[in-house]
């Protein structure tokens, strides 16, 4: 639970920016196929720039690795031994194939029997 005041100010929501719509010569340069030279409004040029710092991002996210000593006290606790349960799983009951055919030939037969009495 938090302590609630009534008199503490409400924290400010954080702001976050919209991306700006890519212009056809943003996109043109997202694409490669232009330089950012060619960019020519302060709109596109801060665009480029959202796009730039994005992607050096996500390269820096990327670049990203399980430290050592991390992975290898994630290896050494696996075991070698392939995961075994130590009973098998409990079933209701098999059924085996001559008794489903010996019982499927009795209800048919007691099913023809009713047929036939209800009939006459």
């Amino acid at each position: 639970m938090t302590d609630e005041k009534p008199d503490a100010p409400v924290p400010d929501k954080p702001t976050y920016r919209k991306t700006p719509p890519a212009t056809p010569m943003v996109q043109a340069w997202l694409d490669g196929e232009e330089s950012r030279d060619h960019l020519a409004t302060a709109d596109e040029q801060e665009t480029a720039e959202l796009w730039t710092r994005i992607n050096s991002e996500a390269a820096q996210l990327r670049r990203r690795h399980t430290p050592i000593h991390v992975q290898s006290r994630i290896l050494n606790s696996l075991t070698d031994l392939p995961a075994v349960p130590d009973e098998p799983p409990q079933t209701g009951f098999k059924l085996s194939t001559p008794v489903a055919v010996i019982g499927g030939i009795v209800i048919l037969a007691v099913g023809a029997l009713l047929g036939f009495m209800l009939v006459r």
